[in-house]
């Protein structure tokens, strides 16, 4: 699956998501637009189609042509119902799989959060340089606003 068909399955789940759904039927011309605003792909109408034929033939979607009759009695050409198959629900799980062991190493020992919590929750210990602010008074002396506490001290 390429990058391009990566953005477009995720503005289709973007949309039923929107409204609370597991199936959408949004404009391929809004699905350019979605496309160009949050990922910065600006496509033509038959790469889109291409796209889409290459999402439903390897079953990540069913599309259903939807067709109504207008005022004259002719077919009326309305959006397309985008479904989401199961394929496209275990694919985006083994992302997740994929990107929670990729960040698992990043995380803190057990210690060290303990130990951060309780330095946080007793508010002991030194300032650090996020914690405090310094600025020069009207009158000229120098202070020091604590973010943590809201106190102002002179120097």
């Amino acid at each position: 699956m390429t990058a391009r068909q990566e953005a477009l399955l995720i503005s289709l789940l973007s949309v039923a998501k929107k409204h609370k759904k597991f199936y959408c039927f949004v404009s391929q011309k809004r699905l350019e637009e979605l496309l160009k605003d949050f990922h910065r792909m600006a496509i033509s109408n038959r790469t889109l189609n291409r796209d889409l034929r290459w999402l439903e033939d390897n079953r990540f979607i069913s599309r259903l042509r939807r067709i109504r009759k207008g005022v004259d009695g002719k077919p009326l050409f309305t959006s397309t119902l985008y479904k989401f198959t199961g394929k496209l629900f275990n694919w985006l799980n083994s992302i997740g799989s994929r990107v929670k062991r990729l960040f698992s190493w990043f995380r803190l020992p057990k210690m060290a959060d303990y130990q951060l919590a309780q330095k946080q929750a007793s508010g002991v210990g030194g300032l650090s340089s996020s914690d405090c602010t310094s600025f020069i008074d009207k009158d000229g002396s120098a202070k020091v606003y604590n973010r943590r506490t809201g106190e102002v001290m002179g120097r």
